[in-house]
């Protein structure tokens, strides 16, 4: 076990040989101090990365949320980073990419050794501290440089040895015409008007900061780092997921419905109060500027079976919920999928954006219409109506909740790593997800009828970064190439307004 140690100044030999010497020893005892990492090696301080990765490997620690770089232990990278020309990188473009790399593998250190047993062995201090100067290294050493850039790999979420031997070519046409089947009732769905249209709201807590502060906010906050990407710091980026933070209705008020917090008890995953939704902020392309996008995560208990043979049905179930701002902090266009990856729904802001077809070919994409006030740049926020059991989104609407809402409950914005390490009846945590990015206890039948699409467990709840959100072609939920791949901006007049249409 790695312990890291102060040297007594009365030792007269060499402080680097010393260090390494408690590394291989095991160190002296007390709590792990930070000794001045100026004077260690690149090689002592991978080793003593290597040294923690291998300590979690002993313990079955994994996670799967980044892709880890061979070599550089302290760095992960998402699709978003791998997207970029690494090998045309300036040197101060090296420095910011390395700068999201490595925030991505500190939030991957501090939830595995939240997890870990003896994590007091570990000064997760020092480990940064030592990471951050192989990375000022790295930004400069062109050599060191390329080497990294041929091992930042992120494969995609299908398994083609799965369409190879299922098939996929043949059961390619059945798949789409279920799909398209599928889409159809939702769109026949979407908006219908029903005699019980919500039970039970959930709304953000606290409130909404108000526009003129989330204007505030963008103002002076709107910068981007060198590779383009939009910079916010944390408070800022708190305000802006509580102002767009969703208003959830449901359609009864049956313990299934009602969104909550994950907790292993009687070894299982089950749902309970509070109610919370999970946030990150990631970020799109489009139209070669980078924007910021708003994800929130509400977590049910169960997706309920109407009857034992029921497909779809199982333990946890949820909802996200996707918020795409401008260049200009206005929305441009809302998405929802569930965790499993499935049905992924667009909404658009009407005379912004609009499907562009000749891109989709024969893949099926939802895109849903929106209603939405006349005023797009004080647009309050959603009104999500749910329904109930399956969790499908009815509708999207912009005023008041209909009545009767018997019942309203606040929900907390919970940043997403804290699903990474959540604490057990045990004093101990551990990760709603398992290392292959799955939830355990939440497969579904149709996994053996869709096992040919190369989805691993089609149905099953699973972690960001993982939610392949289509079974005709390949599409991924965090794809930085979404947005452009799918829609093209309405033209309005001559003029390209923020952007478009539904379909």
């Amino acid at each position: 076990m790695l312990k890291l140690c102060r040297p007594h100044q009365a030792f007269n030999c060499n402080l680097l040989t010393l260090i390494l010497i408690a590394w291989v020893l095991g160190g002296c005892a007390g709590q792990p101090a930070t000794p001045p990492v100026a004077l260690l090696t690149s090689e002592a301080c991978t080793t003593a990365w290597q040294d923690v990765e291998r300590q979690l490997q002993k313990a079955g620690i994994q996670d799967a949320q980044e892709n880890p770089i061979p070599g550089y232990p302290y760095l992960r990278v998402n699709r978003t980073l791998a997207d970029f020309d690494l090998a045309a990188f300036t040197p101060a473009e090296r420095h910011d990419w390395l700068y999201h790399a490595l925030h991505n593998g500190q939030r991957a250190l501090h939830v595995r050794l939240a997890r870990l047993k003896k994590r007091h062995m570990f000064d997760p201090g020092w480990l940064m501290h030592c990471a951050k100067q192989q990375v000022a290294v790295l930004a400069t050493d062109s050599r060191q440089w390329a080497d990294l850039v041929s091992n930042v790999k992120v494969p995609d979420a299908y398994l083609d040895w799965r369409r190879t031997i299922g098939a996929y070519p043949l059961i390619r046409p059945v798949l789409a015409y279920q799909v398209r089947r599928l889409q159809a009732s939702q769109l026949r769905m979407f908006g219908a008007q029903t005699d019980n249209p919500g039970t039970h709201q959930f709304s953000p807590m606290p409130p909404g900061p108000d526009t003129a502060l989330v204007t505030s906010i963008l103002n002076h906050e709107r910068s981007r780092d060198r590779l383009g990407l939009p910079v916010f710091s944390q408070e800022g980026a708190e305000k802006l997921l509580s102002y767009h933070a969703p208003h959830l209705i449901m359609a009864t008020d049956k313990p299934y419905d009602r969104p909550g917090t994950p907790r292993w008890k009687d070894s299982r995953w089950e749902i309970e109060p509070p109610a919370r939704a999970y946030t990150l902020v990631t970020q799109v392309r489009w139209q070669n500027q980078w924007l910021p996008q708003l994800v929130y995560v509400f977590w049910f208990d169960e997706r309920p079976k109407p009857h034992p043979l029921d497909i779809y049905g199982g333990r946890l179930d949820g909802l996200i919920w996707r918020v795409t701002l401008d260049e200009n902090g206005q929305v441009l266009i809302y998405d929802s999928v569930h965790p499993c990856g499935c049905y992924h729904q667009w909404y658009p802001i009407p005379d912004r954006l609009r499907l562009n077809p000749d891109a989709v070919g024969d893949e099926i994409m939802t895109v849903l219409p929106l209603k939405t006030p006349d005023n797009h740049q004080a647009m309050p926020r959603p009104v999500v109506h749910l329904a109930s059991g399956t969790h499908y989104v009815a509708s999207v609407s912009f005023s008041a909740p209909p009545k009767p809402i018997t019942e309203s409950t606040p929900y907390e914005l919970i940043h997403y790593d804290r699903l990474r390490a959540l604490p057990d009846s045990t004093g101990m945590h551990r990760s709603l997800f398992l290392p292959n990015g799955l939830v355990a206890g939440t497969e579904r039948l149709e996994r053996f009828l869709l096992w040919g699409t190369g989805v691993l467990s089609p149905g099953a709840m699973r972690q960001w970064g993982h939610h392949a959100t289509a079974f005709i072609g390949k599409r991924h939920f965090d794809d930085p190439d979404l947005l452009n791949r799918y829609f093209v901006p309405v033209q309005v007049s001559g003029q390209i307004p923020g952007v478009g249409q539904s379909n």
